[in-house]
C-alpha cells in the first residue's frame, strides 16, 4: 500500500509541475510594448554608459552621466522588428541601445541654425555642474560663480549647445546668448507671465528655466515695476523670487534652507542689480 501511495504521489506532483508549465507559458509569450519599453530602458542602463529609464507612452527616457543633454527615445519601430521575430530579441534591444548611444553622441550635430533658433534656450546653474560635463557646452559666466549654458529643447529632447555647434552655425557665444533670452523672454510673456502677492514676486512654473529668467533684463524690469528696487534668489531650478531690497534679510535664511534641502540647486547668494549690473548682495 505505501508503494502505491508513493506512486500515487509522484504522479500528483508530475501533474502539478506540469499545470504550473501550463500557466507559465503564456508569461514567455510575445512582450507587451510596455514590457519591450521597460526591457529596452535595462537594456540602455547595462548596455552603455548612459542611464535608460521608461519614459511616457512608447519611449524610454535617456540620461547621461556626463552630459545635460536629455531626450526621449520611442521604442516603436524596435518593437515593430521584435515582433516580427520574437526569438531575436536580444539583437533588436543591442540594436535600440547602439541608437540611443550614437543619438547622444551625435548631440545638435546634422541640425542648422535656422531649424534650431526658435528652439534655443539659456539655462542657468552653478559652475559646479559643467565639471563633470564632457561635451565642450557653450557658456557664458554669470555673477555669483554662476555659468549661462545653452540648450536645444524640442517636444522629446533637451540638447546643449556645444561649441562645435557654434562653429558650424557660424554664431559667437554673444549672439546665442541675446537669441536664447529673447526665446526664453517671448516664451515667459505668452505661457509664464510675472506672479506677485503681496511684495514678493517671482516665477515658480516647474518648466525648467524658472531659475533661467533671472537672466533676462526685461523680466527684472517687469518686477522692478511692482516693487521697485528688488533683491533677488535663486536657490534652485524651480524657484526665482524677489522681494524690496529692504526684506533681504527675511528671505536669506529660507534661500539658504533651498539651496541646501532642494533639488536642482543653483544658488545660495542674494542679487542685486546695480547701474544694470547683477551683483552678489553682501
Amino acid at each position: 500500500m505505501r508503494a502505491v501511495l508513493t506512486w500515487a504521489a509522484l504522479l500528483a506532483v508530475i501533474a502539478a509541475l506540469a499545470g504550473c508549465n501550463d500557466k507559465k507559458s503564456p508569461i514567455s509569450g510575445p512582450l507587451t510594448i510596455a514590457d519591450f519599453k521597460d526591457k529596452a530602458a535595462a537594456a540602455v542602463t547595462t548596455g552603455s554608459d548612459l542611464d535608460g529609464k521608461p519614459g511616457f507612452g512608447p519611449s524610454v527616457d535617456v540620461t547621461s552621466p556626463t552630459s545635460l543633454s536629455t531626450f526621449s527615445q520611442s521604442v516603436q519601430a524596435s518593437y515593430a522588428e521584435y515582433r516580427k521575430n520574437p526569438g531575436n530579441v536580444d539583437a533588436v534591444l543591442r540594436n535600440f541601445v547602439d541608437d540611443v548611444q550614437a543619438r547622444m553622441a551625435r548631440g545638435n550635430k546634422g541640425v542648422n541654425f535656422a531649424d534650431a533658433r526658435a528652439h534655443i534656450f539659456p539655462i542657468l546653474k552653478p559652475k559646479a555642474s559643467f565639471s563633470r560635463v564632457t561635451d565642450d557646452p557653450a557658456t557664458t559666466t554669470f555673477p555669483g560663480d554662476l555659468r549661462v549654458a545653452y540648450v536645444v529643447q524640442r517636444a522629446d529632447s533637451f540638447i546643449l549647445v556645444s561649441r562645435d555647434d557654434l562653429g558650424r552655425w557660424h554664431k559667437s557665444v554673444g549672439q546665442v546668448n541675446e537669441l536664447a533670452q529673447a526665446n526664453l523672454l517671448e516664451e515667459t510673456n505668452k505661457e509664464q507671465p510675472l506672479r506677485c502677492e503681496m511684495k514678493l514676486c517671482g516665477w515658480a512654473s516647474g518648466d525648467g528655466y524658472d531659475a533661467s529668467r533671472f537672466i533676462v533684463p526685461q523680466l527684472r524690469a517687469q518686477i522692478v515695476k511692482k516693487i521697485g528696487p528688488a533683491v533677488y534668489a535663486v536657490p534652485r531650478e524651480s524657484v526665482y523670487v524677489a522681494l524690496p531690497v529692504k526684506y533681504a534679510s527675511r528671505i536669506r535664511d529660507k534661500v539658504e534652507r533651498d539651496f541646501v534641502t532642494g533639488t536642482n540647486p543653483v544658488s545660495r547668494d542674494l542679487f542685486v542689480e546695480r547701474d544694470g549690473q547683477v551683483v552678489v548682495l553682501k
